[in-house]
């Protein structure tokens, strides 16, 4: 037989040799892939808290352009109320206010804010939080009839629902 092994020692000995290889090996690779998971776990864990603390840090300075914005508002109102204590034409202290809200509604409106539109319309659960049910005999059942408190979407979102008066069937 030449293309055995003429010795049976040395196949059992080259044999074990190659396991111990193997064993090392592997032992290795574990300790390797231990070492490669502890560190992927630590960096996960540090890109967390730092995504974390830009997520405030962005909710906390986010707002500063609406604010500053809204600084000019301030500042036309201190300028109203001072006007008004100095003036006896309550026309132009109307004025006055009203161009400060026109200001104040516009920069609102820019970032995104819209009233609801309700009074007349169907009642929408939705947009929409009865505060009470009255028969109406000019509207159809389930119409908004009086608005108690208005209602607002920022963007798509409603975040605050109108309050409204509902309309029910008269009883007969």
């Amino acid at each position: 037989m030449a293309d055995g092994p003429e010795n049976c020692d040395d196949l059992d000995s080259k044999t074990v040799d190659e396991g111990k290889v193997e064993e090392i090996s592997a032992e290795d690779e574990a300790a390797q892939l231990r070492d490669k998971l502890l560190r992927l776990t630590a960096e996960f864990d540090n890109f967390r808290k730092r995504s974390a603390r830009e997520k405030e840090e962005y909710r906390k300075f986010a707002v500063e352009r609406v604010i500053i914005e809204l600084l000019e508002v301030y500042d036309n109102f201190e300028r109203a109320l001072e006007s008004a204590k100095q003036t006896d034409d309550i026309t132009s202290v109307i004025t006055g206010i009203e161009m400060v809200f026109k200001q104040f509604t516009g920069i609102l409106e820019k970032e995104g804010l819209e009233k609801i539109e309700c009074k007349g319309a169907e009642f929408d659960p939705y947009l929409h939080e009865a505060m009470m049910h009255v028969e109406h005999p000019d509207h159809e059942e389930n119409t908004v009839v009086d608005v108690c408190k208005p209602g607002y979407c920022l963007h798509t979102k409603v975040i605050r629902p109108a309050m409204v008066t509902v309309s029910k069937k008269p009883e007969e």
